[in-house]
């Protein structure tokens, strides 16, 4: 079902026009105060295409900073190039009492993202006693079920399409941290100097100190140490999250405040 709605997805797309560019290298946004055009590489070519608006996608990575924060075991997803919390069949961490379903666990899509709530709340049934776990290995068994058949295409989508090498390690001029403007040559020269993992580079450089807290930068940071160390990506670790998860205007803790003084 996935690969007849892709090769739908594709077709539809060329039906109406779009050109496809395939196999781009040298990716840069060409402009000053606006983007006003892209410059890119394909077959040994130098291209540029004029444009107003330019959108980056190169792949879908969990966002882990609620987990993180938390402190659950995540563990380095090779094939998705993406950190990921460690979870056990009914979505568990190694946390009591914490479950992720869905795409926070690993990247499987909305409809296996259904079916693996369904399980967690299954668990979270048995544990707090509403179902015995006879019952809810027997509801469950349909739902594992169909989770399988929706999961069997994920390796040969992760293997088909993975994000490119250099956009996931990038060339020393290009901007990673974007918050804090450090390029991937500043944390490859503070690997060089002695850095052994991302939270050394973010004291050096402030990289993934900015509003992001490395949402954006944390997989690109951990890969580019790792190559300069010429050791795993998990052997180098990740950014330790600090609260606020998100951006907190002083407006929005003021309205907290009020709130919660109001309910007493």
């Amino acid at each position: 079902g996935y690969l007849a709605k892709g090769l739908g997805m594709i077709r539809a797309v060329r039906t109406a026009g779009v050109p496809v560019v395939p196999g781009v290298t040298g990716l840069e946004a060409v402009g000053g105060d606006r983007v006003e055009a892209v410059a890119y590489r394909t077959g040994g070519t130098a291209r540029r295409m004029d444009c107003a608006v330019l959108l980056l996608h190169q792949g879908v990575v969990p966002s882990t900073q609620l987990t993180r924060a938390l402190g659950c075991r995540h563990r380095w997803d090779a094939a998705q190039h993406c950190w990921r919390p460690d979870l056990d069949p009914w979505g568990g961490t190694d946390l009591a009492g914490i479950a992720v379903a869905g795409d926070g666990g690993g990247i499987v899509g909305a409809v296996a993202s259904e079916h693996m709530g369904r399980l967690a709340a299954l668990e979270a049934a048995r544990a707090v006693g509403v179902l015995s776990r006879q019952d809810r290995d027997r509801r469950a068994a349909p739902v594992r079920a169909d989770l399988r058949r929706h999961l069997a295409v994920r390796p040969f989508l992760d293997a088909l399409y993975p994000p490119a090498a250099a956009f996931r390690r990038p060339a020393d001029g290009t901007v990673v941290c974007r918050c804090e403007e450090v390029t991937a040559g500043t944390v490859r020269e503070m690997t060089r100097l002695g850095c052994q993992g991302p939270n050394q580079t973010k004291a050096f450089s402030r990289c993934g100190m900015g509003p992001c807290q490395g949402r954006m930068c944390g997989p690109t940071v951990a890969e580019l140490i790792a190559e300069v160390r010429g050791v795993p990506v998990d052997a180098v670790g990740a950014y330790r999250i600090r609260p606020p998860v998100k951006p907190v205007t002083v407006a929005q803790l003021a309205a907290a405040e009020t709130a919660a003084g109001s309910d007493r």
